[in-house]
C-alpha cells in the first residue's frame, strides 16, 4: 500500500510536492481505513484528485509512474533531465527528487532516487520503523570529486568481509551512472530488499487515458475465476457485451506468409523467456503471444459478444467497441487487483469516456468493498459527482492548483470543512481552489 509519495522539480512540480494516504482524525466511513496495530499507522484506502487543466494532476501519476518504470527497467532513461522544471532555473539546478513510503506483504519501506544532470546521485532503501528507528537497507551515492560510485549495504552483515567485498564489486564493476542498485536485489540476497522492488512489479498498476491492459488475454484464459469476475461487471454496465472471451489463432495465421522474420524472432523469444509476450497493433489493441499446452505457438486476442436481432452471438474485436466500453474493458482488470492482490491501483483521469452517473456507481462500490489484502483505488479526476461525502472521507480528497507555475497539491482537510457541507457545490463554487479562472474566457473575442 502506498503510505507517502513526495517528489520535486518534476515536469510542473517545482518545489517539494506530497501525496500521502494517511488518514486525519474522522470517524465516518471506518471501512476506509487499514490499521495497522504493530506501527501503529492508519492508511486509506482511496483518494480522488481533482485539478483545473494544466494544474498537473497527471503529472502526480506520471512521477509515480516515472519511478515504478525506472525500478522495475532497473535504469533511468537516457536525457531525462528534459523533465525537470523548467520556470524556475534555481530549482531545475537541483536534483529531480522521487521519494515513497509503502507496504508490501506486512513489510514498510521508504525509498528515494534523486537524479542531477542525467546521473543518480542518490538512491536508498530503508525499512520504516515509525516510532522505532529506521534501519537502512542499502544506499548508493555519486561522489562528484572522485566521480565514483559508495555504496553501502546495511543489515546484520553489514561490517562484514562478503558485504565489503560486494559493496565495491557493486560500485566499481557493476553500477554505472544511470543504472538502479534496487533491480540488483537478488545479488543483495536480501527477502526484504526483494519484497521491496516486487511492490513496484505486483503491488503498484498505474493506468493513463490510452493504457490498455497487455494482461487480459492472459487472465481470461488462465483464471476462471477473473473471467467470471470481468464477465459479471462487463453485463453490469449495459453496454450490449454479453461476453468477454478470448480468440485463438495460430502464429501462421496471424503473421501470414510474408512476415516470417518477426514470426521467427517472436518464437525465439518465447522459447527463451517461456512468458507470454504482449503484442501492441497499429489499431490499438494489444494481443499476447504464447505457447500452448501442446507446444504450438498461438496469438491470444480478447473479443467481445453481442446479441444479433435473433438473439445469435455475435463476435466483435475490441477496437469495435466504443471508447466507453474500452475505458471499462482497461480499468476491470485493475478493480480486480485491487480487490484480490493488494494493488494500489493509479488511474488517471477515471472519467474518460465514461458517463458520470456509471462513473459514480463504479466508484461508490468500490469504496463500500472490502479488498482481500488491502488495496488501494487512487484516481484523478474533473468528475465533481464523486465528490460526495457518502463516497469518499474529507482526507481522502486532494486537489492540485498551480502557483507561480509550480503544481502544489493539499488535501480538502486543510479547509477543515463542516462534515454537513456540500462538498460539490463548495468546489464548483471555488471554495477550495482547483478549478478554472473563466473571467478572460467571458472576455474572449471570437472574431
Amino acid at each position: 500500500m502506498l503510505i507517502r509519495f513526495v517528489t520535486s522539480n518534476f515536469m510542473s512540480i517545482g518545489k517539494e510536492c506530497e501525496f500521502n494516504m494517511l488518514s486525519a482524525p474522522l470517524h465516518n466511513h471506518p471501512n476506509h481505513v487499514y490499521y495497522n496495530a504493530t506501527k501503529r499507522i492508519k492508511i486509506l484506502k482511496g483518494a480522488a484528485i481533482y485539478g483545473a487543466n494544466g494544474a498537473g494532476k497527471s503529472n502526480i501519476v506520471r512521477a509515480i509512474d516515472f519511478l515504478k518504470a525506472a525500478v522495475i527497467s532497473g535504469e533511468i532513461i537516457p536525457n531525462v533531465s528534459r523533465f525537470k522544471y523548467k520556470l524556475d532555473r534555481e530549482i531545475s539546478n537541483n536534483p529531480m527528487v522521487f521519494d515513497v513510503e509503502y507496504e508490501w506483504q506486512q513489510k514498510f519501506y521508504g525509498y528515494r532516487l534523486e537524479i542531477n544532470n542525467d546521473i543518480i546521485v542518490e538512491e536508498s532503501l530503508y525499512e520504516l520503523g515509525f516510532k522505532k528507528e529506521d534501519k537502512l537497507l542499502f544506499s548508493r551515492s555519486y561522489n562528484s570529486q572522485t566521480q565514483k560510485i559508495v555504496v553501502e549495504i546495511g543489515g546484520n552483515n553489514a561490517q562484514s568481509a562478503r558485504t565489503k567485498l560486494l559493496e565495491k564489486l557493486l560500485a566499481e564493476n557493476i553500477l554505472d551512472n544511470r543504472k538502479l542498485l534496487l533491480n540488483y536485489h537478488s545479488m543483495l540476497n536480501s527477502t526484504k530488499i526483494t519484497i521491496a522492488f516486487n511492490w513496484f512489479v505486483d503491488g503498484l498498476q498505474v493506468l493513463f487515458p490510452n493504457t490498455k491492459f497487455a494482461g487480459m488475454a492472459i487472465a481470461l484464459s488462465d483464471s476462471a475465476r477473473f473471467s467470471t469476475f470481468a464477465n459479471s461487471m462487463i453485463t453490469t454496465f449495459d453496454t450490449g457485451v454479453t461476453h468477454i472471451d478470448i480468440d485463438i489463432i495460430s502464429m501462421d495465421e496471424f503473421f501470414g506468409e510474408d512476415n516470417y522474420q518477426n514470426k521467427r524472432k517472436l518464437m525465439d523469444h518465447l522459447i527463451q523467456t517461456k512468458q507470454d509476450t504482449p503484442i501492441p497493433l497499429k489499431n490499438g489493441s494489444i494481443v499476447v503471444a504464447s505457447v500452448d499446452a501442446k507446444g504450438d505457438f498461438i496469438i491470444k486476442k480478447p473479443i467481445t459478444y453481442h446479441k444479433d436481432s435473433f438473439n445469435n452471438d455475435v463476435v466483435f474485436d475490441v477496437v469495435e467497441e466504443s471508447d466507453g466500453t474500452q475505458r471499462l474493458l482497461d480499468i476491470i482488470p485493475a478493480i480486480d487487483m485491487f480487490l484480490n492482490n493488494g494493488t494500489t491501483v493509479v488511474i488517471d483521469e477515471v472519467d474518460e469516456s465514461l458517463h458520470p452517473s456509471l462513473l459514480k456507481a463504479i466508484i461508490a462500490k468500490i469504496m463500500d468493498s472490502n479488498p482481500i489484502k488491502g488495496g488501494q483505488f487512487i484516481v484523478t479526476t474533473h468528475e465533481s459527482n464523486l465528490l460526495d461525502s457518502d463516497i469518499y472521507r474529507q482526507d481522502e480528497i486532494w486537489f492540485v492548483e498551480k502557483h507561480n507555475g509550480s503544481s502544489e497539491l493539499y488535501p480538502l482537510t486543510d479547509f477543515s470543512p463542516r462534515s454537513d457541507l456540500q462538498l460539490q457545490k463548495g468546489y464548483l463554487m471555488g471554495r477550495f481552489g482547483a478549478i478554472p479562472f473563466l473571467a478572460n474566457l467571458r472576455d474572449l473575442n471570437w472574431q
